[in-house]
């Protein structure tokens, strides 16, 4: 059975830092050097120097990233710029975001939720993971004992009655980001309502979409705390965001691939042996780089090929099956993923060498005539359903399978495990 409660988040204090769009910054497994650079300037209390701090010469077991981050969680707290709510709540937080020319208003809620191993049918993972982020991740959690920004959920709800529940009392704050994105965050403070709104969560199935490195993190923590001398009840929950599936805000974006480390003639043959799977159809490129990207997108969307492929010398083309029924049940990351490491005969692929991620066809693009990656295969987005199916199965996709947007900000809400309930 799911279990969810209320919590007294940890919160930034506006009068102490001003604008909180200043102190907040992205997941951190998708801030680049230069990113994390920038958001140390924006401003001295960013949640940066907790969730993703620079390391320093000389760094050892007593003073490193990890007990720094520490040190700033504590003292933040200590001097009044982070500031503990009084009230058990649950949160809302919302995103009004522009996709595809259209605006969302992705609408979800933070909780608290008991930790289930996936084998209790109660949460199901349904991707692939690197094994070097939950060692990072794990180290943070150990000084911290904190959670500075939620596993994203998704559960299905059609007669949408939590999101019913789910109403807003109280603006904490509001913000938009440089992507244009608006981040809202209300709180429940009303205890029948909250009550409703847990009893009203226990059956259900819950899926994670994004977080997957920090759940897995927080189920190894729990089991070294059971070990261990003394007692932390906090460790058996995790700060979530459920979001409903059948809300209408689910965006998922494309994941290309990039394919580096190969010269002209290896080009060539790679793409040439590509043919022992597919039928090519070249595809007529728009002076509009964006455009040619968006009429690709569409045709892989619409299914009418498997893959879109583009190289410096050979340009755009078209990857039709040769045998479609072999493709027809799998997820299309995975039927690439598994041709991509034959070919390349790799068991593995050195992500940022062999391979790279972009959610950005026009990053793909750029980075091949530039020369940094050789080959760049576009592929349509994962489907709410396919994550869904392939979670209740027990399989799993491979890494960068989706990209659920937007991405659910750290610092936005802050959780100690010592205060649970």
């Amino acid at each position: 059975m799911l279990r969810i409660l209320p919590f007294k988040g940890i919160i930034y204090n506006k009068e102490k830092v001003g604008d909180v769009s200043k102190v907040v910054a992205p997941p951190y497994d998708v801030i680049s050097p230069s990113e994390q650079d920038f958001y140390y300037k924006l401003h001295p209390y960013n949640i940066i120097r907790i969730i993703l701090g620079k390391e320093k010469k000389g760094d050892n077991l007593r003073e490193n990233k990890y007990t720094r981050a520490a040190q700033f969680f504590h003292n933040w707290v200590y001097q009044g710029v982070l500031i503990k709510e009084k009230l058990p709540s649950i949160y809302l937080y919302h995103q009004r975001y522009r996709v595809d020319d259209r605006v969302v208003e992705r609408k979800g809620f933070i909780s608290l939720m008991k930790l289930e191993d996936f084998r209790s049918g109660v949460v199901f993972p349904h991707e692939q993971v690197f094994p070097e982020p939950q060692e990072d991740r794990l180290n943070l959690l150990r000084t911290c004992s904190a959670n500075f920004s939620a596993v994203f959920s998704l559960f299905s709800d059609p007669e949408r009655k939590i999101d019913s529940l789910c109403m807003e009392e109280e603006t904490i704050f509001e913000f938009e980001d440089s992507a244009g994105v608006k981040h809202r965050l209300f709180a429940i403070r009303d205890k029948k309502v909250i009550e409703e709104i847990c009893i009203c969560m226990q059956k259900k199935k819950v899926f994670i979409a994004d977080g997957h490195h920090r759940y897995l993190t927080a189920l190894r923590f729990r089991e070294e705390v059971k070990k261990s001398s003394y007692s932390l009840p906090g460790a058996d929950y995790i700060m979530m965001y459920f979001l409903n599936m059948d809300s209408g805000g689910v965006t998922i974006l494309p994941v290309h691939r990039l394919i580096g480390g190969l010269d002209l003639v290896q080009t060539e043959e790679f793409v040439k042996k590509m043919e022992k799977f597919f039928y090519k159809k070249p595809f007529r490129e728009h002076e509009d780089e964006k455009i040619t990207g968006k009429r690709l997108l569409s045709q892989l969307e619409r299914g009418e090929c498997l893959f879109g492929i583009y190289t410096k010398n050979g340009g755009y083309y078209l990857l039709f099956p040769k045998k479609p029924q072999i493709f027809s049940k799998k997820i299309k990351s995975a039927i690439l993923d598994d041709i991509l490491k034959g070919l390349l005969k790799k068991g593995e692929l050195r992500k940022g060498e062999d391979i790279y991620f972009t959610t950005s066809s026009f990053e793909a693009v750029d980075k091949v005539k530039k020369g940094v990656f050789q080959v760049a295969f576009f592929l349509a987005p994962t489907k709410i359903e396919e994550v869904r199916d392939v979670a209740l199965s027990g399989g799993k996709m491979p890494p960068k399978s989706t990209y659920f947007y937007p991405k659910l900000w750290s610092g936005i809400l802050i959780r100690e495990l010592k205060d649970a309930f």
